[in-house]
């Protein structure tokens, strides 16, 4: 009986291999459209080439990517080279260590000869080294664009109270982004104010580790309530126009970016209307909001 289970284990363990492997193929890297991306068909001649292990429809695992100007052997993660591997060019000249993302991470260059030239260091080129190789350059490239998307918000919880909060999408140094900003006040008086709006953001970065970010809101939409202490009148209005400006300050680790920064804006209501009166009543005078609030923000590329 033993026997019988131990043939049993041993012929599962056999069946479930095929499905424990990683699958194994062959991809080529093309432009189609403006866009670079793997297919299963190509032209050997002019198309990057692509051998070794295949996962969602990219190269993952272990490869070899044979391209117009040499040939990389080693790991690839999402497409892309990443991790350890040597990429050698039509002249002799050898890259080997560790790739991130396509780009040299930690690695050295040896000529024909053998001789180590100018290295990387955590992805920074030796100083000695004043133009990266043609070749890798151009293999890099095209991959440099980044997405991402930021998170950013901003609230006081005095009166008057302001909130603002953020969503905006990156692509490389450029952001765009939706911003819905609400206040409410009570005046000396004791009329209470209601203020909402909608704007687009634009924005741009600078820097790498530490960065800068500025922009501009326009906006677009956005409604107010005004409630008069007095007569208990309600005035309301659609007619909302403006502007923010803001800044924000942050440092990026492993992708992910904290930020902190300022957001100033200028918002003017007008074309007030009474609403619950059986007369119509209109708010002489428009109302505005002009201020600063602290800012504070996550955001993430891939």
């Amino acid at each position: 009986m033993k026997i019988i289970l131990i043939l049993l284990l041993i012929l599962l363990l056999i069946l479930s291999l095929p499905l424990l492997a990683q699958a194994s193929g062959n991809l080529y890297l093309k432009n189609v459209n403006g866009k670079f991306g793997w297919f299963k068909t190509g032209n050997d001649k002019i198309d990057w080439t692509y051998v070794g292990e295949i996962k969602n429809g990219k190269p993952n695992g272990s490869g070899v990517l044979s391209t117009t100007f040499g040939k990389y052997s080693g790991e690839f993660k999402n497409g892309m080279m990443d991790g350890q591997g040597i990429f050698t060019n039509n002249s002799g000249i050898k890259t080997v260590g560790e790739f991130r993302k396509s780009k040299p991470w930690n690695v050295k260059n040896y000529d024909k000869s053998g001789k180590i030239e100018p290295e990387w260091i955590k992805g920074v080129k030796s100083k000695k080294e004043k133009v990266p190789p043609p070749e890798l350059k151009e293999f890099s490239e095209k991959w440099t664009y980044k997405i991402g998307f930021r998170l950013i918000s901003g609230n006081t919880f005095a009166i008057p109270n302001t909130s603002n909060n953020s969503l905006s999408l990156s692509w490389e140094n450029y952001g765009l982004g939706f911003n819905q900003m609400s206040f409410n006040d009570i005046t000396s008086s004791n009329n209470v104010l209601e203020m909402e709006n909608s704007s687009i953001d634009l924005s741009y970065k600078i820097g790498e580790k530490w960065i800068l970010i500025a922009g501009t809101g326009y906006v677009y939409g956005g409604k107010g309530s005004i409630t008069s202490g007095s007569s208990a009148v309600n005035y309301e209005t659609e007619s909302v126009s403006g502007f923010g400006l803001f800044g924000l300050f942050g440092v990026v680790w492993e992708d992910i970016e904290g930020l902190i920064g300022l957001r100033y804006y200028n918002i003017n209501y007008t074309d007030f209307n009474s609403t619950n009166s059986s007369e119509v009543f209109s708010l002489g005078k428009p109302y505005s909001i002009v201020s600063a609030q602290l800012i504070f923000g996550l955001g993430y590329s891939f």
